[in-house]
């Protein structure tokens, strides 16, 4: 119990200074100017979320202007999108995470193969996917393609019934 307390203390200083770090006052000024729409609500909020904000200031520092340029462009593209449409990418975005690695290697892989297509080649290949099939409910979501060898896939064996 000694060393708990003990413990306990010599944590409660760093913890206290890391909250007190993160005082608008403390922010450095290009943090006041990256920041600046959330100074008034700032020593507000939740500690968790200043830190997950000051992060992101911090990351975007690190950026050259061309990669804020097109931060910025991305940032507007999202807002300017519905809900419905920003449901449907964190989605598209929580089903690829669940991939495994090699999966996601290869939808990267066909990504840039994509993104070097010429861009009629590429118009094309936008509308086939447009108007291919989608399943019930879930937009934007083709159906399941049939596993090698099975029935309604080519090269499949014929079905048998009943034995």
């Amino acid at each position: 119990m000694k060393n708990l307390i003990l413990t306990v203390l010599l944590f409660l200083p760093v913890f206290a200074w890391s909250q007190e770090s993160l005082d608008w006052q403390s922010l450095s000024e290009e943090q006041h100017q990256i920041l600046a729409p959330l100074a008034d609500s700032w020593d507000r909020m939740p500690l968790q979320r200043r830190e997950n904000i000051l992060n992101g200031a911090r990351r975007w520092e690190g950026l050259s202007p061309q990669q804020r340029q097109q931060a910025q462009r991305r940032f507007q593209d999202w807002n300017q999108r519905s809900p419905q449409q920003r449901d449907m990418i964190r989605d598209r975005f929580n089903r690829f995470q669940t991939l495994p690695p090699e999966q996601q290697r290869a939808l990267r892989e066909r990504f840039r193969d994509f993104q070097n297509m010429p861009e009629e080649r590429r118009r094309t290949l936008r509308e086939q996917f447009q108007n291919r099939p989608q399943r019930p409910g879930v937009p934007g979501i083709r159906p399941p393609r049939p596993p090698e060898g099975a029935p309604g896939r080519p090269n499949a064996p014929p079905q048998g019934r009943g034995r």
